[in-house]
């Protein structure tokens, strides 16, 4: 049986229309691209970085904290900003410091 009472079968189950249609527009938004950037106040190249990227996919910004600054080091990241970009296709690219050939990757011909 392909419905039951208006409710359409789908890979996962049973749902009514409203439901499909958030997860097919949900599904949409995560195949594309968004980043995460922690900077620091006052900081030129974290608002550049902000600037650049943000004109070509969303762009959440973080203020870090003493926490960040500790699990950056660890990381070796001795710079700000600190940039994760989570990309269609489930990977991500993670940099810190302002690195304008990375940013050129996401930006070139998109604005």
């Amino acid at each position: 049986m392909s419905s039951i009472n208006g409710m359409k079968r789908v890979g996962y189950g049973y749902v009514c229309s409203t439901e499909r249609s958030i997860i097919e527009k949900l599904s949409r938004e995560e195949k594309h691209m968004n980043a995460i950037i922690y900077t620091k106040p006052h900081c030129q190249k974290c608002r550049w970085t902000v600037f650049k990227l943000s004109r070509v996919m969303p762009v959440q910004t973080i203020t870090a904290d003493a926490d960040d600054y500790e699990r950056f080091r660890k990381l070796n990241y001795r710079s700000m900003p600190v940039v994760t970009v989570y990309k269609e296709d489930g990977t991500h690219d993670e940099w810190s410091d302002l690195q304008v050939d990375r940013i050129k990757q996401y930006t070139e011909g998109k604005s």
